[in-house]
């Protein structure tokens, strides 16, 4: 008999989320009135179609997605990926299979994600790396990088492109873009005539792990004399060059020379020239072309081909000459935060590593964002010993704060003050990432205010040493160390804001606020504030939009969450203060014109209004979401649930009822949670029916299982009925019953009896 007879049997229906905390009783009070016609807009520009709900097969999938490649249809990829993703996930490696699309497939549908180049496009494109071997048997390399920088410079968004660019080693297979890749981009700023873009890429690109060439700067140069740019403007380029380790070059001299004669200034062409001379004459390490070319093959060895091979070519090489420097050991991991690597340079070559060595590591680990890794190396740069806890207790944080102080030692800030280290080169002593770990640090601790004034005396050594607070997480890590020692919700919002309006204090990223939005969630001040304040929240979006950071849906469910959460701890009369709070975020998110919201982030807001009591509103979210054909297997669960828990049979009938004539079939957790409503609103009974009689009869991978037998027994046990659902479990699916364990939640299974043969 199928669900939608069975439902009709019963005069009612059958529904992710089976949960052991108590529930508040609903509030019965009247609602506000629901936006649905600008929600209703919004949804509109997709149309229902049950494939999105569910997915049969794998080759269909990939049918539609070869489909879709040539005509650029983004919508349709997105939807088509996550149900690739949904159903590979759910074979999981119980069915390996080949990998079902082509690389080439792949690159194609990454060039049409990259061309479209929205967020939630970029995130599809990550998503999609992360299952590369799994979606076409590649691993995630350079090619597959060039693939998607050539789409985002068709989409021709560059400051897209530039952070796509920085972001990289923390992305996929954490690659350092290449030399290439940059000037891809710089070469298409030059073309497009972005030479403000240009001369800001070249500054700040050493911090995704790639220092400028000649090359490089030979590309911004050309651009400044093109564009007929004032000689203050060169200049300022020389600068940002003199703020490198690149070393004289007489080619580039003759592009100076000639680039002032191209402006008209002829009589200044030789001034640059000398100016030029002064500035780098005296940086050359060697003028031998063989020691330069030794060095690079190395350093291009160790990128391409990893720490073995470029250390034979180390061997080799020694054999026609070239001797070993400390700086050796540089060119071997500027490229790499792994520590055995170091270990197998210097036992290889029986060298030793130096700070800086040690400097390049731990900078490299950071920019991956291997905090955790980072604080070990450091740990090993004093003791050879890498013992550090992998969770950020007081005690590592303070064994880092003495591996800080052993560093700074070694380079006393005077001296720093008569030798700053340019930016684009790794520092002797403390710089900018180490700073950054610490703030992280004393960010997460449980101790924070132990670390308050600690943070604050960093901050001035980074002023004393010329550093600069340029990292958008460390001015985050830094706020969220004085909104947690402050006194009040205005206190904390005061101090964030004056973080963040420092000198030189980098912005925010979109990161950033984020993290500085769920700080506020978790802030109470005794009697008074004890719940997240809804209008401070808001202030700091409002800065976020100020900022043209973009607002995307985690703004909202890192808020809707929270007071979801908190609905299950807080006493009876504290849940009109959280209901309403929930309606002011609905209320901002209704009224917010830059922002659409997704399915997620509409479950949240549905979720969160049912558990704290305001059934007619999460009601109203999945008439909205059901309108529309934006729902999913979660929206669903979540709308039965809510019946459940407001003692709704006769809506949760409606819900399944309108299902089951689209054709929608609920997956094993929807199922479940469909069972969970009809034993709550006190049909135990018809709900034993439907598990041993039509659960998954039409559908062959679904089939009732250990959790579905636990939420039959915990209603059961209210009215002493657990033997009579464990015999009709017995009678009516024996094999689930013989893979049940002898104890469930308290009920003891009976033993079973073993069958002998007679013979």
């Amino acid at each position: 008999m199928s669900l939608c007879r069975s439902v009709a049997r019963l005069e009612y229906p059958a529904g992710s989320f089976i949960r052991s905390v108590s529930r508040p009783p609903p509030l019965h009070r009247a609602a506000l009135v629901f936006r649905v016609k600008r929600d209703q807009r919004r949804f509109l520009t997709v149309k229902h179609d049950p494939s999105l709900s569910y997915v049969p097969d794998v080759g269909v999938i990939v049918d539609k997605i070869r489909r879709y490649i040539p005509t650029a249809n983004v919508g349709a990829l997105h939807q088509q990926f996550y149900g690739l993703f949904r159903v590979l996930g759910e074979e999981g490696k119980d069915k390996p299979r080949d990998p079902p699309l082509k690389e080439e497939e792949i690159h194609d549908a990454l060039l049409v994600l990259a061309v479209s180049g929205r967020h939630h496009d970029l995130d599809m494109v990550v998503k999609i790396l992360v299952d590369l071997p799994m979606l076409c048997g590649v691993e995630v390399g350079v090619k597959v990088y060039n693939v998607i920088l050539r789409g985002l410079i068709t989409n021709g968004n560059p400051q897209t492109i530039f952070n796509w660019l920085m972001n990289m080693p923390q992305k996929p297979n954490n690659m350092t873009p290449t030399l290439l890749q940059w000037h891809m981009f710089l070469e298409w700023c030059a073309e497009s005539g972005l030479v403000g873009m240009l001369h800001q890429s070249i500054s700040k690109m050493h911090r995704s792990g790639r220092r400028p060439t000649i090359k490089t700067f030979e590309i911004l140069f050309n651009a400044l004399f093109d564009t007929g740019a004032p000689v203050k403007k060169i200049y300022d380029a020389l600068d940002i060059m003199e703020n490198t380790s690149l070393t004289y070059d007489e080619n580039f001299a003759k592009l100076l020379y000639g680039g002032f004669v191209k402006l008209g200034l002829a009589d200044r062409a030789q001034e640059v020239k000398d100016n030029y001379w002064k500035r780098f004459s005296k940086r050359s390490r060697t003028t031998d072309p063989k020691m330069i070319e030794w060095t690079e093959s190395i350093e291009r060895e160790a990128e391409n081909k990893g720490i073995v091979a470029a250390v034979n070519l180390c061997k080799s090489l020694q054999k026609d000459g070239f001797k070993l420097v400390p700086h050796t050991l540089t060119l071997l991991i500027r490229r790499t935060h792994r520590l055995d690597h170091l270990r197998y340079a210097e036992a290889e070559l029986d060298m030793k590593a130096s700070i800086i060595q040690w400097a390049i590591l731990i900078s490299n680990a950071v920019r991956i964002g291997d905090l955790t890794s980072a604080l070990s190396i450091y740990e090993e740069s004093n003791q050879r010993l890498c013992t550090t806890s992998s969770t950020l207790d007081d005690a590592a944080i303070d064994r880092a704060l003495e591996l800080y102080k052993d560093l700074a030692e070694a380079a006393p800030i005077t001296q720093s003050k008569q030798e700053p280290q340019p930016p684009g080169r790794h520092s002797s002593g403390p710089d900018a990432n180490l700073y950054n770990i610490l703030f992280r640090a004393f960010g997460a601790s449980k101790n924070v205010k132990k670390y308050f004034p600690i943070a604050f005396s960093l901050l001035e050594d980074m002023e004393a040493r010329n550093i600069e607070l340029n990292s958008p997480m460390a001015v985050s890590s830094l706020a969220i160390v004085v909104m947690r020692c402050a006194s009040s919700f205005d206190d904390a919002l005061k101090t964030y804001k004056q973080i963040c309006k420092r000198p030189n204090a980098a912005p925010l990223d979109a990161k950033g606020y984020q993290a500085i939005l769920h700080t506020l969630t978790q802030l109470s001040f005794g009697e008074h504030e004890t719940l997240p304040s809804v209008w401070h929240y808001f202030e700091v979006v409002k800065d976020m939009q100020k900022a043209a950071v973009e607002i995307t849906a985690p703004v909202y469910t890192i808020l809707l969450r929270h007071l979801a959460l908190l609905s299950a701890e807080l006493p009876p009369e504290d849940r009109d203060t959280l209901a309403a709070a929930v309606r002011r975020a609905h209320d901002h998110l209704t009224l917010d014109p830059s922002f659409t919201p997704d399915t997620v982030l509409w479950n949240q807001l549905m979720d969160s209004y049912q558990r704290v009591g305001l059934f007619a509103e999460a009601y109203r979210v999945w008439e909205t979401l059901f309108i529309t054909g934006r729902f999913n297997q979660a929206s669903v669960a979540i709308i039965i649930d809510a019946c459940g828990f407001a003692n709704a049979w006769p809506m949760a009938a409606q819900v399944c009822l309108k299902l089951t004539k689209l054709g929608f079939k609920f997956n094993l957790r929807t199922w479940n949670t469909w069972i969970e409503c009809m034993c709550r609103v006190g049909k135990l009974d018809d709900a034993l029916k439907v598990v041993c009689l039509e659960m998954g009869k039409d559908q062959p991978n679904i089939a009732p299982d250990v959790n579905t037998v636990k939420v039959l027994l915990s209603f059961a046990a209210r009215t002493n009925q657990q033997d009579e659902v464990m015999d009709r479990i017995k009678r009516y699916l024996p094999q689930l019953w013989h893979t049940l364990p002898t104890e469930l939640d308290g009920y003891f299974i009976k033993e079973r009896a073993t069958v002998v043969d007679p013979k």
